[in-house]
């Protein structure tokens, strides 16, 4: 190998994700006798104090990468809002729980009878064996002092990943990446978690979009990023050569009557144009546009009755919306916690909404990009694995698949026992090394 593996492979998700989706040390009952300092112990396994360090460690890395002041005395010390917790003691708990979770699998693993082959433990081993390479400069014990902030050596690491590869070949043979679960099963996941909506919005500001010659706003073609212009109702015009007239790209411009360029504003999207720091330039509207927009948005409330869907959508055909949002998603958006690691604050603010709301229901939000008029639908059937909308469902099948593998250890986990005296000696996620690369 000539260079470093690419730490984004071990790299954990966004936080919720990561609660889930860390590593696990566990041994099976014949191996129990072997795990120092087990800070969580039941019949079959143990996990010891070496790994719940470590698995803090990649934590407080990942909130590193996030931008989280991980190096600041406060942040540690902030209580969470909704909690009794700081940031501290939150993620000391989250990992524990999480290490709980991954113990139960590393027992159901040996349960179900499972291996791995030799060939996944080769590749550990070379793997392992390069990072002794790289980072130790071939020696063990200067590698092993590299890694102990995070609270492993290198046989305790090789471990880890061995466990890591069980846990995925374990969550590969009960659900196969989701081949495995039935479509009711997902249906009913579906609809006890997910949100659907349709929204006129009244914005409190407009981006600057690209602009041509003549002051019109320019389409593009999301994949090549060249003008798209509308050849089923313009006319191609020719030049004094007798050629049609093209763009710098090469394509025809179609124009309409009046002789202004016509563009393709169902396929293509128009460009924001930014500012130096590379943040989309906005131009807000006045007080009293504003005025009129809330009162427009609370007459709408008023005027459209629950359940009158039609009504509703007439006026969605009426109202000027921000560029592209109904063409997009013409059935309407979705949203759920499962997928809200991406959200902005709005978003949040929506599905806040949206929980407390009945079917046929319209009210009013307003947020930072406008006043919201939301009528809340029932759940199309099978939209999850519809790829049109697979934005929207980026999260489903990992957290059906948590689910449904919490699910089947639940007569495992009561059996953990937490060994407080071993737990008290491990070092806190603030005092712990900053783990980017392992």
């Amino acid at each position: 190998m000539n260079k470093r593996l690419n730490p984004a492979l071990r790299a954990l998700g966004l936080l919720l994700a990561l609660l889930l989706c860390v590593l696990a040390f566990a041994g099976c009952k014949n191996e129990k006798a072997d795990v120092k300092d087990p800070v969580l112990e039941c019949e079959d396994g143990a996990i010891p104090l070496s790994f719940y360090e470590f698995l803090l460690s990649r934590m407080k890395g990942t909130l590193a990468r996030n931008k989280y002041p991980v190096n600041e005395l406060e942040f540690w010390e902030t209580p969470i809002e909704g909690t009794d917790d700081t940031y501290e003691s939150y993620y000391n708990g989250s990992i524990l729980e999480s290490c709980k979770n991954y113990l139960a699998a590393a027992v159901l693993f040996e349960r179900e009878g499972l291996e791995l082959s030799e060939a996944t433990l080769a590749a550990i081993d070379e793997e392992v064996a390069f990072y002794i390479d790289y980072d130790g400069g071939d020696d063990v014990e200067k590698f092993n002092a590299l890694i102990e902030k995070y609270g492993v050596d290198a046989d305790s690491l090789r471990d880890a990943y061995i466990l890591e590869a069980k846990y995925q070949y374990l969550l590969s043979y009960l659900y196969g990446g989701g081949a495995l679960i039935s479509d009711s099963v997902k249906e009913e996941y579906y609809q006890a978690n997910y949100y659907r909506f349709k929204q006129i919005l009244f914005p409190t500001f407009y981006y600057e979009y690209e602009r041509d010659e003549l002051g019109d706003i320019i389409y593009f073609d999301t994949e090549s990023g060249e003008p798209l212009y509308d050849s089923e109702n313009g006319v191609y015009v020719y030049d004094a050569d007798g050629n049609r007239i093209k763009d710098d790209y090469g394509n025809t411009i179609f124009f309409d009557t009046d002789g202004n360029i016509l563009y393709d504003t169902v396929n293509g999207q128009p460009s924001v144009v930014v500012d130096d720091s590379g943040e989309g330039i906005k131009h807000y509207y006045s007080d009293e546009e504003l005025a009129q927009s809330m009162q427009k948005a609370e007459e709408l409330v008023r005027s459209v009755g629950r359940g009158n869907y039609s009504a509703f959508e007439a006026q969605m055909s009426q109202v000027t919306l921000i560029e592209g949002a109904e063409a997009a998603y013409p059935d309407g958006y979705y949203l759920s916690r499962l997928e809200s690691a991406g959200y902005e604050d709005y978003m949040f603010e929506i599905l806040e909404l949206l929980e407390g709301m009945e079917y046929g229901e319209v009210r009013m939000l307003e947020t930072d990009y406008g006043y919201h008029v939301i009528m809340k639908y029932e759940l199309d059937q099978g939209k999850y694995s519809d790829g049109e909308y697979a934005e929207w469902f980026g999260s489903f099948t990992d957290a059906l698949i948590d689910k449904l593998f919490l699910d089947k250890c639940g007569d495992i986990l009561p059996e953990i026992t937490v060994n407080e005296e071993n737990l008290a000696k491990a070092r806190s996620i603030r005092k712990i090394g900053i783990n980017f690369d392992y």
